[in-house]
This record gives structure tokens, sequence and C-alpha cells, in this order.
């Protein structure tokens, strides 16, 4: 064994107090000779020339019930090559308790998405082959070591624990999705040459970063520690709503919810930890999307994602939300005002004089729009406008026959009274961060 200057390998005193940290050792079962411990001493190697030291004290300090904290965040490996695209690279230091345990991560990992041995299982279903993958959320798992305080790190479908593992030496400790469409090639886009199955950027998440709400199919809008995107500080739906009440989602290939009120859309929303954007924040989240055209055959598209427009371009933000723009209008939480029901009046003055100046006159009454009780839909109360309309929720991004009228600045106010259903008007969740 090669010893730091001043050779110690045969104080005794300093031995015992090293191998306190070298796999819990059991210091009463040890000779009274360290310096002829030959197991011992290849264990003290390891402290000097690997990470055995830090391990261990990292996993003391997750030992704390329900601990976790990392370094930064996960990621994939880059965009600049097919292989990173599809590459998960995790923090290169992590702690995590499992079932009452501290376990520690001295150093970064990376798996490939094509390699099998990134995955818990190859049955029912192989997520190696990128097909599988495309437009679904996948899991990473931390789970208890046969030996030893490093965690064994996994991905896996499955929701609850791993195949292989059961929910009491596993632990959830994160996940991601999977781009659900080849994006092609889109000059200056953030995701230009993403192929189905690759991992969205925006879309990794862990116990340390997520969203207050819906988590599944969604990505994070705000900063990172990998790109140079800002936006606001919120997770945002990859994909058009689908479903309704606890059943919302943000799901590739579901049926897009139509034909909801804004009032149905806030309480589907908020069912899933959710709500509306605003203006702002649809500005943001949309830029990158094709802009002032909208989709290819101008029609319903019935289900969300994987879309081009009609200029065979992927409709796709730079974030990664699918459909923002010339698919369905979608419902925004910011007021706006429509102006209608005015009275109908005549004015009638007398003139005289040269120049002509008024002598008498007939003042018109209020041609203001009068305030009057709307009953809204659903017996849940009345609203109190003014005139035919009034009230309205602004509406973004275009329809399918907008083109262009479509794009991430669009706006519509005219049809957005918030008792309005149409089959044009969708909805597109978000949440704040945890």
């Amino acid at each position: 064994m090669t010893v730091e200057p001043g050779d110690r390998s045969t104080d005794t005193q300093y031995l015992r107090d090293l191998a306190a940290c070298i796999e819990g050792a059991d210091l009463t079962a040890l000779p009274t000779d360290l310096s002829t411990d030959t197991p011992f001493l290849r264990a003290l190697a390891s402290v000097v020339s690997g990470n055995a030291l830090k391990i261990n004290a990292g996993a003391l300090l997750a030992a704390a019930p329900v601990y976790y904290e990392r370094s930064r965040m996960w990621k994939n490996k880059g965009s600049d090559s097919a292989a990173n695209r599809r590459t998960l690279v995790s923090p290169d230091q992590l702690g995590v308790n499992i079932d009452g345990q501290g376990y520690f991560l001295p150093a970064a990992v990376e798996f490939d998405l094509n390699a099998a041995a990134s995955w818990d299982t190859q049955t029912p279903t192989d997520y190696a082959v990128a097909a599988n993958r495309a437009g679904k959320d996948f899991y990473i798992y931390a789970c208890v070591p046969v030996s030893g305080y490093t965690p064994v790190l996994i991905l896996s479908a499955a929701t609850t624990y791993p195949a292989g593992y059961t929910a009491d030496n596993s632990r959830k400790i994160g996940g991601f999705h999977c781009e659900c469409a080849d994006v092609g090639t889109i000059s200056g886009h953030p995701l230009t040459g993403y192929l189905a199955g690759d991992i969205i950027p925006r879309s990794c998440w862990d116990l340390s970063h997520r969203s207050s709400g819906l988590q599944a199919g969604m990505v994070w809008a705000g900063k990172t520690d990998f790109d140079s995107l800002a936006g606001p500080k919120i997770w945002v739906a990859l994909y058009l709503a689908s479903g309704t009440g606890s059943s919302t989602a943000s799901t590739n290939g579901a049926t897009i919810s139509d034909t909801r009120d804004w009032m149905s859309f806030v309480d589907d929303f908020a069912a899933i930890g959710c709500r509306m954007l605003e203006d702002d924040e649809f500005q943001a989240i949309a830029a990158g999307s094709n802009e002032e055209t909208n989709i290819a055959g101008s029609a319903d598209p019935v289900t969300t994602g994987g879309h081009l427009d009609t200029a065979s371009r992927r409709m796709i933000s730079n974030i990664g939300c699918e459909d923002c723009c010339g698919v369905l209008w979608q419902w925004l939480r910011t007021q706006s005002y429509r102006f209608d029901g005015a009275a109908n009046h005549t004015h009638q003055v007398v003139v005289s004089g040269d120049p002509e100046t008024v002598t008498s006159g007939n003042p018109s009454g209020d041609v203001a729009p009068a305030f009057a009780y709307y009953d809204l839909p659903g017996a849940k109360g009345s609203l109190y406008k003014q005139g035919t309309y009034g009230d309205i929720k602004l509406l973004a991004g275009g329809s399918w026959t907008d083109a262009a009228y479509s794009g991430s600045r669009s706006r519509y106010a005219h049809d957005g009274y918030r008792w309005a259903a149409s089959s044009a008007i969708g909805g597109r969740a978000c949440a704040e961060p945890a």
C-alpha cells in the first residue's frame, strides 16, 4: 500500500479512526495491531485512492428522514449528437434516503436510453427501442445496492417501483419525457434534430425540482443550469389538455378537450393542481413555435402532439410545447373586455350665425351598455356584467384555419366570454414549482 508522507500504517489509533469511515467497521472486532490486517489496509487504500470516505460521509448525511439532495439538475448529455440527445446524465453528487438508510452517489453516471442495461426490464415493452419511448414519461429510481452505500440508479416506465425491486428497497427520485415525433431541421431551434424517443431536456425533474401539480407531460419554462433559455418560473403542459376533472392530462396522442367553457377548464386544471397561463406566460412558452401558419390540412387534428404546419415544419416551441399556434385557440387566465350593446341615440342641435354656433340642443341619454346579471351555466351563480358580453378572457395562439393570424403573440377577445364553448377552443395547463 502506498501511504502519504509520514508513514502511519503502524499508527493503530489513526487506523482505528479511519476504520469508522469505512463500511461501518466494528472497532471492537479489530485486532490491536492493524498494520498486519491486509483486508483493512486494502480498504484504507481505497480511501486514499477512491471515494469510499466520500460515500460513507454522504451516506451518513443522507440517513436523515426523506433526505434527497444533489449537486445540480438531471439533464440529457447535450443536443450536439444523436447519442447525447438520448443519454440521461445524473448529478455528479447525490444523497438519498431509501427506507431509512442513507446512500450517496460520488460521481455522475450516464444512461443511454438505447442500452438495455439502463432499464429495469425489457418486457412487456423494450424501451431501449426509441419508437417505444416516443411521447412517454419515464422515471428514475434509486435502489438499495447488494452491498455498500452507493445507490443503484435505474430507469423504468413503472410509476410505483422498478422491476426486480419493491417499494421498500427503491425510491422514485425523478423522471423525464421523450420526444413524441422527429423534430426535423429548424434553424436556430434548441430542439432541431431531435428524434422521437429522445429526452426533452426541460422535461427532466427530480425531488428538488418539480411541479406542485401535474408532473407527467410537463416541461420547465424557467432558468436551468444547463441551457441559456429563461422564461417564467412555471411548469407547462407539453400538450393541449385532454380529459376532464381529475383525469385531465398532458398526454401525447390523446383526444383534445374542447367545447368546454373557461369555467370548466378552471375546474379541470384545479383538480390536478394547475391553472391556466397568463398572457405574458403564453408568449414566452410558445416562443420558437411556428409563426403565422396553421396546422397542415387546416382541420381539427382531434388528438395531441407531433403535428406539422402548412410549411411542413414541426409545431413545437423552444422548450418543447406542442401545438401552441395554429391548432386550437387556448384559454388564458388574463382578463379583457368587449364593448357592445350600446343604446341607439340621436342628438339634435340648432345653429345660427357665421361662423355657425350652437344655440340650442337636445342632449342624448347615456349610450353606454347597461349593467345586468347574467345567469352562468352550471347553476353556480350569475355574473354582473356590462352589455351583451362585457367580461372577456383572452384566447391565445390561433386555430386550425387562422393561418397568418396565428402565432405566439396572437390573441382574440371577441368570443372569449367565459361561458363560450367551441370546438376551436382548448386549454393548456401550467403549475408553480413545488
